[in-house]
């Protein structure tokens, strides 16, 4: 018989299970914002980024999908920032996560995307005030580490999951990496509703 000498574990430990190993596709949620229809059978789940100027623009095409599908579309934001902490992508997800405390993340994060060449804490704070949220609230949040966790945790998952770039988008299973038009976005949604 043989015995391999480099073999270091127990034979009996239960091996942990790495995230990348046990993802099949996106987690779905509470935790993080979405719109529409929770019982919907198309969910959309993007990865995103604030300082991104291509994912602005696909921001346009899946407002026009979700107006055209109302409550037969849900769509699942999630955070996929730079990951250096101080730079203005990964605080501006921060900011919009603090506004979702307030139930504002959506005019928040609509409001980002308007303003991505000027993310910076100035800008975090005057669009806070502009859609009167509680300031004490809002700036105690920018500090808060269950909020960054969030964060960090979609960090994870997007890297478990093998995305390398944003826009990244699931239509259900189907990944689509980078930008897609409106007809495209379509005809997936419309193949998805007829399974």
């Amino acid at each position: 018989y043989f015995i391999n000498e480099n073999y270091n574990e127990d034979p009996y430990t239960t091996k942990k299970p790495r995230l990348k190993d046990m993802l099949a596709g996106p987690i779905i949620n509470s935790i993080d914002p979405s719109m529409g229809n929770s019982e919907a059978s198309v969910y959309i789940v993007e990865f995103s980024d604030y300082e991104c100027s291509y994912c602005a623009k696909q921001e346009q095409v899946l407002k026009k999908v979700l107006q055209k599908y109302e409550d037969r579309v849900r769509l699942i934001w999630k955070d996929y920032p730079k990951t250096d902490k101080n730079s203005a992508s990964y605080n501006a997800a921060v900011a919009a996560r603090c506004a979702k405390e307030q139930d504002k993340f959506w005019p928040y994060h609509d409001f980002l995307f308007n303003k991505n060449k000027e993310l910076g804490k100035d800008a975090f704070l005057r669009v806070a005030d502009l859609l009167e949220l509680d300031m004490d609230l809002f700036n105690s949040c920018l500090d808060n580490p269950k909020v960054k966790r969030y964060i960090d945790d979609n960090i994870k998952e997007a890297d478990a999951l093998g995305i390398t770039g944003v826009p990244f988008i699931y239509v259900n299973k189907q990944e689509i990496m980078g930008e897609i038009s409106e007809d495209e976005l379509i005809r997936i949604i419309e193949i998805e509703l007829n399974r």
